[in-house]
């Protein structure tokens, strides 16, 4: 595996390590000690070497098959030490592109999943907008209604009792009905203009209701400017990936032919659409965003009318 200046640096001491410790003897032991610590050190340190190596082999996620990964360390064994540093400086570019790539994407998935779940709860809160008050002002009516029942059943019988008597002539029960009737009817229609009031306050409340869920449904529509923008962002995002696996496919034959030049140019396009597929996939989570925004508002508003 081609080697970078950290490797080498590493590797470097290492074996003026090892050269030291052979002069060292058994006259030393404690320095034998610590160079042993010293050598377990240095081999982490290589280790550490290693993957960052490997991790710029592998362009940090570019995407180099076992083939494409020879051809690379070819090319880098060909190069001059400065077309070299600037390969490999670009492999990193890209790398870390791809990884700001799977992170906005991963947070959008995140975000998305979110919102979801926060409008699934927006709706039913929209839909359920004072039903306290509404089940209250309902209870009260038919309570109201049930306590006046036996006044209106009272005064139903004495009409129909004077419609009888008057039927058959009979003055003085006529009469006797008469003044039971007259002396309920005020109380009837008081009990009457209670039971309206209350059916009043309670399709006042289911006005008011309606009128607030209209308007809280209008804030969420809100959303649909947003998701429009997020249906052509995510096309954006499509677009991004096919270029930047039509760039990577003519970055891999590049590599085939060897030449140092060429592949630094090759790979200045992979670096390119790299940060385009990033920069597409952060806008999308930007999006999610004013989307969350959106719902977030539309709760405060709940919350403050409740």
């Amino acid at each position: 595996m081609h080697l970078n200046f950290k490797e080498r640096a590493v590797t470097g001491h290492y074996l003026t390590f090892m050269k030291q410790s052979k002069r060292v003897g058994a006259k030393e032991p404690e320095r034998v000690l610590m160079g042993q610590r010293l050598l377990i050190v240095f081999a982490v340190m290589f280790s550490i070497g290693l993957v960052w190596s490997s991790a710029a082999v592998h362009g940090e996620g570019i995407g180099l098959n076992v083939n494409a990964e020879k051809a690379w360390n070819t090319v880098l064994d060909k190069a001059d030490a400065q077309t070299r540093r600037s390969l490999q400086q670009s492999y990193e570019s890209a790398g870390k592109w791809k990884i700001q790539k799977e992170m906005w994407e991963q947070k959008t998935k995140q975000l998305r999943t979110e919102n979801a779940a926060v409008l699934v709860q927006l709706k039913k809160r929209i839909r359920d907008t004072d039903a306290a008050k509404l089940a209250a002002l309902q209870e009260t009516l038919e309570h109201t209604q049930a306590r006046y029942e036996p006044l209106f059943q009272l005064y139903t019988s004495l009409n129909k009792q004077r419609s009888a008597a008057k039927a058959v002539q009979n003055k003085e029960w006529s009469a006797a009905v008469r003044a039971q009737t007259d002396k309920l009817k005020s109380i009837v229609q008081l009990a009457r203009e209670d039971i309206r009031a209350k059916k009043k306050d309670l399709a006042e409340a289911r006005k008011r209701k309606n009128t607030e869920v209209k308007r809280l449904r209008t804030m969420l529509k809100g959303t649909g400017t947003v998701k429009k923008q997020i249906q052509t962002a995510r096309k954006q995002v499509s677009l991004s990936r096919e270029r930047y696996s039509n760039v990577l496919r003519s970055f891999k034959q590049t590599l085939k032919k060897g030449q140092p030049a060429r592949v630094l140019n090759a790979l200045g396009s992979v670096v390119s659409s790299a940060e385009r597929w990033a920069s597409a996939n952060r806008n999308l989570y930007t999006l999610e965003q004013k989307v969350t925004a959106i719902y977030v508002k539309v709760s405060q508003e709940i919350k403050s009318s409740s």
